[in-house]
């Protein structure tokens, strides 16, 4: 018995021991709690390996910028003409873009087929885009075709025909291309915000009516070429195996007989402030689901908010993962996607929401967006959501220029705005820099203001809903119809 006492008092753990057993186990999960309460230190940032670019400018005025890409077997070219949609006159919205798709359609010994088909023999293709402030050609070839390509392109933009058929063939082209984009509700959406959020601003011109193109001819045309496509109102850009001095060289042979001259530029001012946030309606009959796009104006690319915007963005609405998204889809349901988007430009901004919802949620979905607005403009973003969202676009940014056509546009894009080399080299050392402060600063000023809110679907199914505001109803054009009043039902 003594022996089995004395066993059993062995085996009993002491109160040290099972101090000790406690202290054991706490901490390691003490510790754990702590490493979860802090985040990892970020990796050290990728160096971000992009290629100088060299300028310089032409004798005639012609800006000329070079990237040198070894092993690269095209030679891609953007030449950037300084004036967009926002320079067609008042009266003839849209020349800009009819004028920049004349320049393919013909020389005068050369027919329009026969250009498409030289640039296809030379492995290329050639494009135009019109933007709010400039207007860009691309071209893209094999190297061995240089000399031919650029003789053809300096032709094709010192020596347009304009020729009548041709003008009635792309009259054509744009007029369906309108009509057919006006079967989208999103498409309706921004076109009739620009017309409303940019009443009297020149931006307003890039809500084009197919319309517009009925009327247009050679001279308006040719009068729209003289007063812009000037040497010293256009830059080139090149991507290929030549350095600056070749390229410079080569550019000088074929574009030097290009004529600079005197360009006007007329003053533009920012756009007004909304004096209250706009409920607006297109009416979309049977239409089965409800497009919202709700948009604010914000300052231009040059200004100290520009960086602050791009990071405001991501967290409000720039992927599946945003608040966006979580809200109206995730968490509420309501919505078959919700995404938030900021465009810069040179004069000033736009900062939009859009979502695609159910109409019977229409005006849920909307409110649950505005507070989302507020939220974000009223309450600071967490650091570890601000951390994210800028891991995000530094991880992001190089498939964002991963392709030549979206790597050359970037280019463009700090070329026609003058940007300083830090929007092309520094791009992370300027995402990295935006703190908490920095955003919840820029949101109050460019969030925290009226908005114009469009609404695109079937009136009569969701018209009960908005009973609390006082509604403006558009036509798909932009021309307001009539106007509900708070408390009346349609």
């Amino acid at each position: 018995m003594r022996i089995e006492a004395s066993f059993h008092d062995s085996a009993r753990p002491s109160r040290w021991t099972l101090l000790l057993l406690f202290v054991l186990t706490v901490a390691p999960i003490r510790a754990q709690e702590r490493f979860r309460r802090s985040p990892p230190f970020p990796n050290p940032l990728p160096k971000l390996a992009l290629p100088a670019i060299r300028s310089t400018v032409l004798s005639n005025g012609l800006g000329l910028s070079v990237v040198q890409k070894e092993n690269h077997p095209l030679v891609n070219l953007n030449l950037i003409i300084m004036a967009g949609e926002s320079a067609s006159p008042d009266e003839l919205p849209g020349v800009a873009t009819f004028t920049a798709r004349m320049l393919d359609k013909g020389l005068l010994d050369i027919s329009a087929n026969r250009i498409h088909e030289t640039i296809e023999s030379y492995g290329g293709s050639f494009s135009a885009e019109v933007h709010q402030d400039y207007t860009i050609f691309s071209l893209s070839f094999l190297e061995n075709y240089l000399d031919d390509a650029l003789d053809l392109l300096s032709r094709m933009v010192r020596e347009p025909l304009f020729n009548r058929r041709e003008i009635d063939n792309v009259q054509r082209v744009l007029f369906y291309d309108i009509e057919y984009k006006m079967r989208d509700p999103e498409f309706i959406a921004k076109h009739v915000l620009y017309k409303i959020l940019f009443k009297d601003h020149p931006y307003k011109k890039m809500a084009i009516d197919n319309d517009a193109f009925k009327n247009f001819n050679r001279r308006h045309l040719t009068t729209f070429y003289n007063t812009y496509y000037k040497p010293n109102n256009a830059h080139l850009i090149l991507v290929g195996k030549l350095n600056l001095a070749a390229a410079t060289r080569k550019i000088s042979r074929h574009f030097s007989t290009w004529s600079r001259g005197e360009v006007k530029r007329a003053i533009m001012p920012p756009p007004k402030d909304l004096e209250s946030t706009r409920i607006c309606f297109v009416n979309q009959p049977k239409a089965k689901d409800t497009a919202i796009l709700i948009g604010f104006t914000v300052p231009s690319i040059n200004s100290a908010d520009a960086f602050p915007l791009i990071v405001l963005n991501q967290v409000l609405g720039g992927t599946p993962n945003s608040r966006l998204f979580m809200n109206l889809r995730e968490s509420k349901g309501y919505a078959y996607y919700a995404f938030s988007s900021v465009d810069l430009f040179k004069n000033c901004g736009l900062f939009t929401l859009r979502s695609r919802v159910r109409p019977e949620v229409s005006y849920a979905a909307i409110r649950e967006s505005l507070r989302e607005i507020e939220r974000i403009v009223n309450l600071p973003i967490p650091n570890h959501e601000l951390e994210q969202a800028k891991s995000y676009l530094i991880g992001n940014f190089p498939l964002t220029i991963h392709s030549m056509s979206s790597f050359i546009n970037r280019i463009s894009t700090i070329r026609a705005y003058n940007l300083s080399e830090a929007f092309w080299n520094q791009y992370y050392e300027n995402i990295m820099l935006i703190n908490s402060g920095t955003v919840f600063q820029t949101a109050r000023r460019t969030l925290g203001k009226n908005a114009v809110v469009m609404i695109v679907g079937d009136i009569y199914t969701i018209s009960d809903q908005l009973r609390d505001f006082q509604v403006e109803v558009y036509d798909p054009h932009g021309d307001l119809q009539y106007i509900i009043n708070k408390g009346a039902v349609e």
